[in-house]
This record gives structure tokens, C-alpha cells and sequence, in this order.
């Protein structure tokens, strides 16, 4: 019962130290927009953005621990999940902005976007973990990582069809003909497939060190508690 109240309080804690980086990078927002301008207001909504596959995700999580969801209700889960996800890492392409800055502000913005991008990243990354606790706990370790790999694959791709493409999430619902003939072309584009290999790449190499970072803490956790 200890244990599970140490869980409990711990993954609270994580959110909370979320929220706090977040807010930080807000207040960061806040500062740049009144001593320049509203330029880079949409960080806002790209940080929004970055927090609902975790949010989401969490609440499938919370109710996967109290009754398993159906097998096709949870793949329904995953797949929102995974529409959503690629907008957590997305906010580090936004550094392509600091080339229109004023050089009185660029280590300001630099820094500023860098806590964006921060806060995007390890929201993203606990979202994984979550993904990760959800098909191990369902099936086991082997298939967690596989669908994290492919997952990991899916999210590079998706980066580059929102920075280069300038897709949404929601437009697989809105205009999915459209999407379907964008995805289409940049199956067939050299820089999609670059983008799509160095951002999985990234991201799987960022998810792994957090995974070992995660599993020794609870494996210490477990011994202090047992």
C-alpha cells in the first residue's frame, strides 16, 4: 500500500514539474511580448499542443489500472495518442524562427524557445512512458518496444509533415483526401526521409536514456520500500 501511494505522490510530482517548466517558458512568453512584440505567441499554442497526448494518455492509463479497456477501444486510445504525439517534439523545429530575430534579442529567444522545446520534449517523453507501461502491462516488455520504435518512426515523419507540409493532427479528420496526397508525397521526398530518420532516431535515443533513468529509480524505490 506504501508503495503504491509512493507512485501515486511520484507521478503527480512529475506532472507538477512539468507544469513547472512550462510556466516557465510562459513566463519567458510573457516578458518577450512586452518588451517586443506578440511574434512568437504561437509557442503558447504549440506547448498546448504538446501537453494533450500526455494528458490523454494519462487518463487511458488511470482507467487501464482499474479495468482494461477493450482491445479495440485501446487501439482507438493509441492511435489518438500517437496523432497527437509528434506536436510535443515539434516545438524544437520552431528555432527556425531565431533567423528573423533582432540581434538585441536572439540569446533571448534562444533561451526562451529552448525552454519551449524543453518543456515539449519531456512532456513527450513521459507521454512514451506511459504508451510504454500500458502495452507492457497488457502484453509484455518485447511488443512495448516495438510499437515505441515504429512509434518513435511515425512521430519523425509527422514532425516533417508539420514543419514542411504544415499539417495538423486534426486534419485527418477535416481534409484527410488532402493529407492522404501530402503523405504521399513526401513518401517520395529525399528531405522527408532524412527528417523522418534523424528525428526517430533522436527521439528513440531520448526515450531509451529516460527509460533507464526511470527503471533504475523504481528499482531503487523498490528496494527502499520492500
Amino acid at each position: 500500500m506504501l508503495r503504491n501511494l509512493v507512485n501515486y505522490l511520484e507521478g503527480n510530482l512529475k506532472v507538477a514539474l512539468l507544469a513547472f517548466v512550462s510556466a516557465a517558458a510562459m513566463a519567458l512568453l510573457s516578458v518577450r511580448i512586452l518588451l517586443e512584440s506578440w511574434h512568437f505567441v504561437f509557442l503558447a499554442w504549440n506547448l498546448f499542443l504538446a501537453w494533450v497526448p500526455l494528458l490523454f494518455i494519462k487518463w487511458v492509463w488511470e482507467m487501464e489500472k482499474r479495468r482494461p479497456a477493450p482491445f479495440g477501444i485501446l487501439m482507438i486510445y493509441l492511435t489518438v495518442w500517437l496523432l497527437f504525439f509528434p506536436n510535443a517534439p515539434y516545438i524544437i523545429t520552431d528555432l527556425k524562427h531565431l533567423r528573423g530575430v533582432p540581434e538585441n534579442m536572439i540569446w533571448y529567444d534562444a533561451l526562451m524557445i529552448f525552454t519551449f522545446s524543453l518543456a515539449g520534449f519531456m512532456t513527450g517523453l513521459y507521454s512514451i512512458r506511459i504508451v510504454h507501461r500500458i502495452i507492457a502491462h497488457r502484453w509484455n516488455e518485447r511488443l512495448a518496444w516495438f510499437a515505441i520504435l515504429n512509434s518513435m518512426i511515425l512521430s519523425g515523419f509527422g514532425i516533417f509533415l508539420g514543419r514542411y507540409g504544415r499539417w495538423n493532427s486534426w486534419d485527418i479528420i477535416t481534409q484527410p483526401g488532402a493529407l492522404a496526397k501530402g503523405i504521399y508525397r513526401s513518401l517520395h521526398d529525399p528531405l522527408a526521409i532524412k527528417h523522418t530518420i534523424t528525428f526517430s532516431f533522436v527521439l528513440m535515443l531520448l526515450y531509451f536514456a529516460f527509460h533507464i533513468f526511470a527503471e533504475l529509480k523504481q528499482h531503487e524505490r523498490t528496494h527502499r520500500y520492500s
